[in-house]
């Protein structure tokens, strides 16, 4: 194991939309389940099937924010080594322009 980091734009261009999609897609779920009626049930099975219905509603939206902070980190750490590249290019071409 080797202590580099790799980091690839293009991976990271496959990445982000996945977690993005991922996200909209707990939240959809977060909503439904929200809305879900256990009326059909029986009476006796109504709060069992409610405490259910939350605790999944609040995984899903657990899931959706952590899958928009992914997105989010990837997407971050791209531009900050874009940025960083940019710089040290920049510094770079100063000292090339520096040589007699």
């Amino acid at each position: 194991m080797s202590d580099e980091v790799f980091y690839s734009a293009a991976a990271a261009d496959l990445l982000v939309p996945r977690w993005t999609t991922q996200a909209s897609q707990m939240r959809t779920a977060t909503n439904q389940l929200a809305s879900a009626s256990v009326s059909g049930l029986p009476p006796v099975a109504r709060g069992a099937a409610r405490s259910f219905l939350d605790l999944w509603e609040r995984t899903a939206r657990t899931a959706s924010v952590a899958a928009d902070v992914y997105g989010d980190e990837i997407s971050a750490t791209g531009a900050s080594y874009g940025n960083l590249d940019a710089e040290i290019a920049r510094r770079m071409a100063v000292l090339g322009s520096e040589m007699p």
